[in-house]
């Protein structure tokens, strides 16, 4: 069953003064409980926030989809069923790589080359919107090192010379969200899903890693950004960000106490007082208006 009621996103890669340049917001999910409420809310922040909808490719295990994502075709989202790519070559299972599959399935969605592809994770929210570089960039992570061994051993098997790795492993201390232009989108995708491939389990993120091997070996030239907010601390300040990413949590608010099925329910009536200007503060924010966006949508309260 494809949820899919309508196409409308696009990609970039070379500004052309005729052609008008769209930005696809597509996010990488499975079809489980725990991202499905994470869909759910990054689909509310877009629409309100950015004006447009947002298109959720789900690597699809269960042949039956989660009530959110009905809930988000119904409310007029794009949600679209893909396989799923957690295998690695070696026959691994790692639910990171499905990200990979994910730009390799909206390189073939049929955006326009000229468009971009902006790549991101179900855990983020918009503040307001951003002004994507129209180039191939991502945003910026500092505790990445590529200096570990199990990195530069990845790099060696991608034959990669250690020189170039080197000199370029500073310009891809990188993560989402991803900006792609839709001209290399697809070579792009294809070259990351391998560099998954040369490491070793273990690092939890290989993907990260993987994304800059594949962007050094490709040849690309990439943009870091500075867009992003997270939740490392519970009054960690939302600042100028235009993106909030709650990948982190403490004993106040974490994406994580809301992981089952049973308690994904109650994340839209979480108890929860936060500071103004935090990033916790916008974060509950944008959960109680979702929480009323969609029950004005239903006729009642979220479902699960």
């Amino acid at each position: 069953m494809d949820l899919t009621f309508s196409l409308g996103l696009n990609g970039t890669a070379h500004r052309q003064a005729s052609v008008e340049i769209k930005n696809h917001i597509v996010v990488s999910a499975e079809n489980n409980a725990y991202l499905a409420w994470q869909c759910k809310l990054f689909h509310y922040s877009c629409v309100s926030r950015l004006g447009q909808c947002p298109v959720f490719l789900v690597h699809q295990r269960d042949p039956n989809w989660h009530s959110d994502f009905v809930e988000i075709a119904e409310a007029g989202g794009m949600v679209r069923s893909v396989p799923s790519y957690r295998t690695t070559g070696a026959g691994d299972d790692y639910s990171p790589r499905n990200t990979a599959g994910t730009l390799l399935h909206a390189s073939m969605i049929g955006y326009s080359r000229s468009d971009l592809i902006v790549l991101c994770d179900p855990d983020m929210i918009f503040v307001r919107k951003p002004s994507f570089p129209r180039r191939l960039s991502a945003e910026y992570y500092s505790y990445l090192n590529y200096d570990q061994k199990d990195v530069r051993a990845a790099a060696r098997r991608l034959e990669i010379r250690a020189e170039l790795f080197d000199q370029r492993k500073g310009e891809v201390l990188c993560g989402v969200p991803h900006v792609i232009p839709v001209a290399c989108a697809r070579s792009l995708a294809e070259a990351w899903l391998e560099a998954i491939d040369a490491f070793t389990p273990g690092l939890w993120e290989i993907s990260m890693y993987a994304f800059g091997l594949a962007v050094i070996k490709l040849g690309l030239k990439l943009e870091l950004t500075n867009l992003v907010a997270t939740n490392y601390t519970h009054d960690s300040q939302l600042g100028r960000a235009n993106v909030v990413h709650y990948c982190y949590g403490n004993d106040r608010w974490s994406k994580r106490k809301y992981f089952s099925s049973r308690l994904s329910k109650k994340v839209w009536d979480a108890p929860v007082r936060a500071s103004g200007g935090t990033v916790l503060s916008e974060i509950v924010s944008q959960i109680r208006e979702a929480r009323s966006f969609y029950s004005n949508k239903n006729g009642d309260s979220p479902k699960d």
